[in-house]
């Protein structure tokens, strides 16, 4: 494995990009992608604010009639329907009108879990439990945090708005007399409308006012995270993070992983040390994040800092052998101590990465088993991909994966499961994997279309949900347009999943020039051999 195979793999891991750059304004950019959703007339915001701060105020005739005008101005809009739909209910659960509301809000967006949810509480307050339990189940199928935050479970709708548009949004929120109640109506007007960014704006402003929410807003971080919302998940984790000094008492190892790449996405150590601190994230685990980040230098020296405190911090020392120059990898191994606190995934993938360069794949596989680790966290991206590469390469076990990276695995490997095998369980993992996973198993299952539409705003730019639209083509037969293998491979070629897709691809369409390139992409990754061409 050369040294340019090694910088290659540790960048795919960077999800946006390596080394220091200028701070992410979490702005809609998916990657460096901006997607937009449709446009949204201002002055229906407005109406709906008015409704929020009216209903808030306890007044529901109110609130009825400038929800009623929000609806009036945008038709299309869930949100306000659901709204009069649910001051209906509570002021009368028998008004037919309520369920008329409700049911207009599910016609034109289904996927609208909070409207299930607002659906479920009504049916509940008139006696309905079978009905309340089928509309319960629909909304958490929908949105498993069951908090109403996963955005992309919205529709995205069509169009794009200004960013004038926004900023009027905004503006009109900003100068409300009751700031969380305008920062909630915001936040539930992006997540209707599919607005990831305004969705996200609010949630920040929201866990800034109202530190107590810390809770749902972290959930709701690695919630965006786990549909490749990536930017916005950091920005979101760590207003969270930053909201409180106290820890998150949930625990949240992601939301608290989320936070401390969000200062690495900016090169700010403080605010990474702080984050670090309040979210109980070891700094060895940081300093390995740095490294992956395309940070040597600041990952040495939080490694070099937590070594001096402790000269038995085996993880620190791990990152230390792998950041160079001058790391002793195969020496990190043998100065080990049973003793020695397990270092953390992070730490063992860097040092993985670095160990494989500088010995066999059996050698290292062998050495890497011996070596006492914490698992990888689901939904970790920046730890999983990296491991899945290594496991791929034979340099890691298969076990150390979490759901998600096996997952990812399997599309790597080109294997689809036996016949007549389970769906997968989508509770232990988030949507994009999800998605990667039926593709696999279920390409033609009527979960995978809704997927398709809940996530396929945000495929062109995020790798594995772009994986999986592809590999649902290829499973289902669906034509293959001739310049989709260079487009994904051109992507990124130094993803192991794009390219491995990409080659199938190119292998579908007969396109050789295609194949031949995501072929040695892939042998200059260090694959031993090319995926099968087909599943």
């Amino acid at each position: 494995m050369t040294r340019a195979a090694l910088a290659g793999l540790l960048g795919a891991a960077s999800v946006l990009g390596l080394g220091c750059g200028p701070a992410l304004t979490v702005e809609r950019a998916y990657d460096g992608t901006v997607v937009e959703g449709r446009f949204v007339d201002p002055e229906a915001y407005a109406s709906f604010l008015r409704g929020a701060i009216a209903e808030a105020g306890g007044h529901p005739v109110d609130a009825l009639a400038a929800y009623g005008e929000a609806a009036r101005r945008d038709p299309s809009g869930p949100e306000p329907w659901a709204r009069i739909g649910d001051v209906r209910c509570r002021a009368d659960p028998r008004d037919r009108h309520a369920d008329e509301a409700l049911d207009h809000a599910l016609e034109l967006d289904p996927g609208y879990a909070p409207g299930w949810a607002m659906k479920a509480r009504c049916a509940l307050s008139r006696g309905d439990t079978p009905g309340a339990r089928a509309a319960a189940a629909r909304a958490a199928s929908l949105d498993p945090g069951a908090d109403g935050a996963n955005v992309l479970l919205a529709r995205t709708g069509s169009g794009v708005p200004r960013e004038a548009t926004r900023d009027v949004l905004v503006a009109l929120t900003v100068t409300a007399r009751d700031p969380v109640v305008a920062w909630d109506a915001l936040a539930s007007w992006g997540e209707a409308h599919g607005d990831v960014a305004l969705w996200a704006r609010a949630l920040r402003e929201l866990v800034r006012l109202v530190p107590a929410r810390r809770e749902t807003i972290a959930r709701a971080a690695e919630e965006l995270a786990g549909a490749g919302n990536i930017a916005e998940a950091w920005g979101v984790a760590a207003a969270a993070v930053d909201a409180d000094a106290r820890p998150l008492a949930g625990g949240h190892p992601l939301a608290a992983r989320l936070a401390v790449d969000e200062a690495l996405s900016r090169c700010d150590a403080v605010a990474l040390r702080r984050r670090a601190t309040r979210a109980r994230l070891p700094l060895e685990e940081a300093a390995a994040r740095a490294l992956l980040a395309g940070q040597p230098a600041l990952a040495r020296e939080l490694a070099t800092e937590v070594v001096r405190a402790d000269p038995g911090a085996r993880g620190a020392r791990l990152v230390l052998a792998a950041s160079g120059p001058g790391g002793d990898v195969l020496g990190a191994v043998g100065d080990a101590r049973e003793e020695d606190a397990p270092s953390s995934a992070a730490a063992l993938v860097v040092f993985g990465v670095a160990l494989a360069h500088a010995t066999a794949p059996a050698q290292a596989r062998a050495t890497l088993a011996a070596l006492a680790h914490e698992a990888i966290v689901d939904g970790d991206d920046r730890v999983t991909r990296p491991a899945v590469e290594l496991v791929s390469r034979g340099v890691l076990g298969p076990d150390v994966l979490p759901a998600d990276g096996a997952v990812e695995l399997a599309a790597l490997r080109g294997e689809a499961p036996a016949e007549g095998a389970p769906s997968p369980d989508p509770l232990r993992l988030d949507l994009r994997h999800e998605y990667l996973a039926l593709s696999l198993s279920h390409p033609d299952a009527p979960r995978v279309r809704a997927l398709a539409q809940t996530l396929g705003r945000n495929g062109a730019a995020d790798p594995v949900v772009a994986a999986a639209a592809a590999l649902v083509q290829l499973a289902v037969g669906a034509p293959i347009p001739p310049e989709m293998p260079r487009a994904l491979l051109a992507r990124n070629a130094a993803d192991p999943l794009l390219a491995a897709t990409a080659l199938r691809l190119a292998e579908r369409v007969g396109d050789p020039d295609v194949a031949r390139r995501a072929r040695e992409a892939l042998m200059t990754l260090g694959r031993a051999t090319p995926p099968r061409p087909a599943l």
